[in-house]
């Protein structure tokens, strides 16, 4: 494409190259959050993949995607070995991790059955649910402190495809899932309703540990990416990774 080249050429000319190793960058995603990221014949697919993938063909920085489950990315990034794509921000990765300028803004929504309804608008609603959510992820720091001071209790899975499974079960009380990652599952669970109130609307990031010293490339990163989405480019991926 004549935009990626001239990016390429333009980034290339007015910033420096980067100041550590010349080995093959590691950037991990969640194997099961379609349609933002998750695991194809092997490979880490989705919005995220595709846009950082784009990103950093144009800035001609070689780069390794790997598809793992959540926890493990959140391990390999804590041990620096790995940069994470489609991470949340919350206080405690704030003094770890080093991250871009927002990617996307993901609504978590609170599920529940027909047959036990839920009301939900604050935090305490969920007092003495068991509440259904993917194992590794942060739900915000007002959930994540509730969720410490045992407001309720939170049962960790791989997938939310096993959180509505157990929904339906009657062994959790609400999960908490993207919509347009669980759209499916509703075709498959039609007694599954949702709250109007989101839980959280939260920007996604690329992110590095702080240990790696990648604030220079993060800073070319958000360059590119604003130029892929004054070019249309960035809107186009999206389009075609939510089509699929």
């Amino acid at each position: 494409m004549r935009f990626g080249k001239l990016v390429a050429v333009v980034l290339f000319s007015i910033l420096p190259a980067l100041p550590y190793g010349t080995g093959v960058l590691q950037i991990d995603f969640d194997e099961a959050h379609p349609p933002y990221m998750y695991e194809k014949d092997g490979a880490a697919a989705g919005a995220y993949p595709a846009l950082i993938k784009a990103a950093f063909i144009h800035m001609n920085v070689p780069v390794r995607f790997e598809p793992k489950p959540w926890a493990r990315a959140l391990h390999e990034i804590d041990i620096a070995t790995a940069g994470v794509g489609g991470i949340y921000k919350n206080q405690e990765r704030l003094k770890q991790f080093d991250y871009s300028e927002p990617l996307l803004v993901e609504t978590i929504t609170v599920y529940f059955r027909k047959d036990h309804p839920i009301n939900y608008s604050r935090i305490d609603d969920l007092k003495g649910k068991r509440v259904g959510v993917m194992l590794g992820w942060s739900y915000g720091d007002e959930f994540d402190k509730a969720r410490k001071a045992g407001l309720f209790t939170a049962e960790g899975v791989g997938s939310d495809a096993q959180n509505f499974q157990k929904l339906e079960g009657h062994r959790v009380d609400v999960v908490l899932a993207i919509g347009e990652s669980v759209s499916v599952l509703l075709e498959v669970y039609p007694d599954v309703r949702y709250s109007d109130m989101p839980l959280i609307q939260t920007p996604t990031y690329l992110a590095f540990a702080k240990s790696t010293n990648r604030l220079d490339l993060l800073k070319r990163f958000d360059q590119t990416i604003k130029a892929m989405k004054a070019s249309g480019e960035f809107k186009k991926i999206l389009a075609a990774e939510f089509a699929k």
